[in-house]
């Protein structure tokens, strides 16, 4: 499903599906990073809603409502595995 990037919460994931390049800081967005097909996560959100922090290209950079308001994504459904001790994880993913 689309949304825009607001509606997604802390811990989600998502990619950029689209912008609205009319936005005034559509231009700033792109050069941070949110562009179409780039994988974000959702870090921090303020109770109000009004502030997002978002981790985009390994920098978080924050954004108000109005400004996250103009990215469109698709939520990235994780894999979830149960892992229970170090013995479970792949030896090639401790390395």
């Amino acid at each position: 499903m689309v949304m825009p990037l607001y509606q997604i919460e802390p811990g989600e994931r998502a990619v950029v599906e689209w912008m609205d390049d009319e936005h005034e800081m559509a231009l700033r967005l792109k050069e941070l990073g949110f562009v179409s097909g780039e994988r974000l996560t959702c870090v921090l959100k303020r109770r109000s809603g009004e502030i997002a922090a978002y981790l985009v290209r390994n920098a978080v950079i924050a954004l108000r409502r109005e400004d996250a308001r103009a990215v469109l994504v698709r939520e990235e459904r994780a894999e979830v595995r149960n892992v229970r001790s170090r013995e479970d994880v792949p030896r090639e993913a401790v390395q």
